[in-house]
């Protein structure tokens, strides 16, 4: 790629040094060298995901769940490569303007989608333009928003949104209203078909039958998918990338416990693994562990419109009362650290003067007394004879967070706070997260949805993914602001740093708002995770790494 100039630069000079695995054939963590074998043509892996996909289509709330899955059907103008520097995949090459606002792509040729219809620049400018229509409420608006006339489009005064153009079949342009730096990872999404979405209101995608039937232009096709089994695909001999080297891929679905027998039954190759598991699987013969360097942090979030959360007392008081170190010591070992900031440590974004939560119960005591707070008979903390007390949602699926979660309720318990803990699936709490209306529309998120959650949040290509969850305006059905985050500071210095072109300035804009969210605590940063897989030596090639464990599936192989 030649052109980079402003908003690429970023990526450039910034790149990340620490947690990101090299190209190539995966390295195992502590069983030698793999089983020699003969690479063979074709062959089928099959890679274990503790949830199943919501949908499949990448710009309706896409989890992580969904995008294991989705990398492999769709691609996106651009991507991230190993150091955040984005490239092209569906772009060919591209120019930026000397004042830093126009994007000019210049796409492959002969790209076919899935279904043998040909991919043109029509369908770039159909699937931005989408995420600035009236009715889309999916969460991705954010990425088109600095577009020249989004805005208008999207409040239904203009047609189209006047900033993307197409030039001609292979060639599209993309005017931003300023100078915008983070515009290139904001296109890191999967491209639709019009030719299967065009006519259908973007408002009702969701409810689409593409939705479990996707037609992308990726290096592997949708086959099918069995509810709570599994999802099946297949090798798109005709990618533009060059064929895959497997001809099918499974994705099976199930919790932790049940894929790590899949594994020892050799019925799945690929799995993370609960690293309370780790031992065992360490002394298995036909397989190795290879480990998975994220750009996450594993969080407590808390809904600010609960009576309690309202109050930056009671969320600093009950960070004071998490034992972050024994939480990792007891359940991550080698595979984690203890997170003080929401944006991961070994990244840029990452402020070196953030304020600090000590573990300290007289601390907890001292703010929540501040706050109004004292304890009753039964030694639980209240407030107009209400106790301090609220539901924490935990996803099933993997074990150190359910672990994790117990342990923080009994450490808030200890201090005299009241913890219920309710075990669901990844999406049913979506459901809570980002509600919706009896006739299926995203709505506002209300205090009686949800207390608090804990889940993890990592980093893809630009920490500008951040403002989409904590800027007062990305509030559902507008973002995944679903804790209800609002404050003016913070959604100045998110705008400034979109805006700011100087490498240094945008970093120190950057550290603000973490230092500022560290401040609010909205979330309470728990843990930064490794994740441990196992993989059976027969698979070549697996090496995940921050961008998604299927990122690289189309260099996988099998050998016999």
């Amino acid at each position: 790629m030649k052109n980079w100039k402003f908003a690429s630069v970023i990526f450039l000079i910034f790149t990340l040094l620490v947690g990101c695995s090299s190209e190539g054939t995966s390295t195992p963590d502590n069983n030698g060298d793999q089983e020699p074998g003969t690479v063979v043509e074709g062959g089928t892996v099959t890679i274990a995901s503790t949830s199943e996909p919501g949908n499949l289509n990448p710009v309706i709330w896409a989890t992580t769940s969904d995008t294991t899955v989705t990398h492999m059907i769709f691609d996106s103008l651009v991507i991230p490569d190993e150091e955040l520097k984005m490239v092209g995949s569906l772009a060919e090459d591209w120019e930026i303007s000397e004042d830093g606002k126009t994007y000019t792509f210049k796409l492959k040729e002969n790209v076919k989608w899935h279904d043998g219809e040909s991919f043109t620049a029509e369908d770039v400018k159909f699937t931005f333009t989408a995420l600035a229509h009236p009715t889309y409420d999916a969460g991705a608006y954010w990425r088109v928003e600095p577009v020249v006339g989004a805005e208008e489009y999207k409040a239904g005064k203009a047609d189209t949104v006047a900033g993307i153009e197409v030039v001609d079949e292979t060639t599209i342009k993309f005017t931003t209203k300023e100078a915008f730096a983070p515009f290139l990872s904001g296109l890191f999404i999967g491209v639709l078909p019009e030719h299967v979405l065009g006519e259908v209101d973007p408002g009702e995608w969701e409810k689409h039958d593409s939705n479990r039937n996707p037609v992308g232009t990726g290096p592997f096709k949708f086959e099918k998918w069995e509810t709570g089994q599994y999802i099946e695909l297949s090798s798109n001999k005709e990618y533009f990338g060059g064929s895959p080297n497997l001809d099918k891929i499974l994705v099976r679905f199930g919790d932790a416990n049940s894929m790590i027998a899949s594994v020892l039954s050799k019925d799945v190759d690929i799995s993370a693994v609960p690293i309370a598991e780790v031992p065992s699987v360490q002394t298995l013969d036909y397989a190795s562990l290879v480990t998975q360097n994220q750009l996450s942090v594993y969080y407590v979030g808390f809904n600010a419109r609960n009576d309690h959360f309202k109050d930056v007392k009671v969320r600093q008081a009950l960070a004071h009362a998490v034992d972050k170190e024994s939480i990792v010591q007891s359940i991550l070992g080698e595979y984690g650290n203890a997170a003080d900031d929401i944006f991961p440590s070994s990244h840029w974004s990452h402020s070196p003067n953030l304020p600090i939560y000590d573990f300290d119960a007289s601390k907890t005591e001292s703010l929540l007394e501040e706050a109004g707070y004292s304890k009753n008979k039964d030694g639980i903390f209240e407030k107009n004879g209400k106790e301090l007390s609220f539901m924490m949602e935990v996803p099933t699926g993997t074990k150190e967070r359910e672990k994790s979660a117990v342990l923080l309720k009994q450490m808030w318990e200890k201090v005299g706070v009241k913890v219920e803990l309710r075990s669901l699936d990844f999406p049913t709490l979506v459901t809570k997260l980002l509600p919706k209306t009896d006739d299926g529309k995203q709505r506002e998120v209300t205090k009686d949805d949800y207390d608090a959650y804990i889940l993890g949040f990592g980093i893809e290509a630009d920490p500008d993914e951040y403002r989409s969850y904590f800027g007062s305006s990305y509030m559902p059905p507008n973002g995944y602001n679903f804790v209800g985050y609002s404050d003016p500071k913070v959604d100045l210095l998110l705008e400034d740093q979109a805006r700011e072109i100087d490498l240094d300035k945008r970093q120190e804009l950057i550290w603000a708002v973490g230092d500022k969210l560290a401040e609010d605590e909205i979330w309470i940063p728990l843990y930064e995770q490794n994740t441990p897989f196992v993989v059976n030596n027969r698979v070549d090639g697996f090496n995940p790494d921050f961008r998604g464990v299927t990122f690289k599936a189309k260099e996988w192989s099998v050998k016999e």
